[in-house]
């Protein structure tokens, strides 16, 4: 236990040394990354100036000759806006003089064009006239002509749909009394099927119920089978597990150590120790198996209180065997703990001491506890 908290105190010195070393690889890795940045600023301060400086100077030469430009191009205008205003004069007066002319050209065309749409249209008026006179007679002639056409040929028709509609009549009332009888056949059909087909459903039903019913109640007793066995086979391992158990616990305790001189006032109650389930079954086979005494030695006092303090209620044996396995390291359950041969003996040992009882009563105690 010592050699494991010291290494544990070695582990956590070296893992204190590793953080402290990494602290200061940290820090020296910081520091130089400062004197980086700031080699890295002044050289960035220093190339900005030259930058700014040449800026300023290009600047001032582009701001020179756009000046230079400027004079050149307003001289150029004002050279330019004199011979425009000299062409657009000359240009104004020519304009002047040829729409003069052009407007007494077209007056003089309108005057004659006019005169002449006048008279065609005059002409067109009058073939219009006499061309609707004309038309209006013929269409006059050609609706009499269509009014009558009409009449006979609406007469023809009612005529004709009335025949239709009678002979339509006597062939829907045919009709009508063969799909009646055509439907009350097929319905009756239809009922005979069904009620067919009931007794059918009602009959396979009533025998898939008794099928099955069969194969439940058949399915209970195999299950009911499955179980007792298993119950049986449980019982069986538990019983065998126990005795297992027992051997176990009590195998290195069998032999009996008695002084060959002592007197019968001495404890023999005390030097003794309780015996297996095992060992009483062997004993009470071999029947020839002399006894170590045969007279009944006088209990002492401390004999007699012993067995006083050993009547405690299970609950109490329950108490100190949940306080025991409580203060286990091992955090192991009651089963772990009883295939641990080790830790019951110890359980055995410190309960006979501590409760005053037959550790007989602590095993069947905790055994009982670990099945629950």
């Amino acid at each position: 236990m010592t050699s494991l908290i010291q290494e544990f105190a070695e582990a956590r010195q070296e893992r204190l040394q590793d953080h402290v070393n990494f602290l200061a690889r940290q820090q020296l890795a910081r520091e130089q990354r400062q004197q980086d940045l700031q080699v890295q600023s002044e050289a960035t301060a220093k190339y900005l100036a030259h930058a700014q400086q040449t800026r300023l100077e290009w600047e001032q030469g582009r701001h020179a000759i756009a000046e230079n430009a400027l004079a050149s191009r307003q001289g150029e205008f004002q050279n330019r806006a004199s011979q425009v205003s000299t062409y657009l004069s000359d240009l104004n007066i020519g304009r002047t003089k040829q729409a003069a002319e052009d407007g007494e050209e077209r007056a003089q065309e309108v005057r004659t064009r006019t005169f002449k749409i006048q008279s065609q249209l005059t002409h067109i008026h009058n073939a219009r006239i006499r061309n609707g006179d004309a038309a209006r007679a013929a269409r006059g002639q050609i609706t009499a002509e269509r009014a009558a056409l009409t009449a006979m040929q609406l007469e023809d028709i009612n005529k004709a749909r009335l025949e239709n509609a009678a002979i339509a009549s006597q062939q829907r009332s045919e009709e009508f009394a063969a799909r009646s009888a055509a439907s009350s056949a097929k319905l009756q059909a239809i009922a005979g099927h069904r009620i067919t087909t009931a007794k059918q459903d009602a009959d396979s039903r009533s025998q898939e119920f008794r099928d099955r019913a069969a194969n439940v109640k058949s399915s209970l007793d195999a299950i009911s089978a499955t179980r007792l066995a298993e119950a049986q086979a449980q019982a069986t391992k538990l019983s065998d597990f126990r005795d297992s158990l027992s051997t176990s616990v009590w195998s290195g305790s069998r032999t009996i150590a008695v002084e060959p001189k002592a007197t019968p006032s001495a404890p023999v109650a005390t030097t003794q120790r309780k015996k297996s389930k095992a060992e009483v079954k062997a004993e009470s086979k071999q029947g020839n198996v002399a006894k170590p005494f045969t007279a009944k030695a006088p209990e002492p006092a401390e004999a007699k209180e012993s067995v006083k303090e050993s009547s405690k209620t299970p609950s109490e044996i329950q108490q100190f065997v949940v306080d025991y396995v409580a203060q286990l390291s091992t955090n192991s359950s009651l089963l772990e703990i009883v295939n641990d041969r080790d830790i019951v003996r110890d359980l055995l040992a410190q309960g006979a001491n501590t409760l005053k009882v037959d550790p007989s009563e602590i095993l069947n105690t905790l055994l009982k506890m670990a099945e629950g």
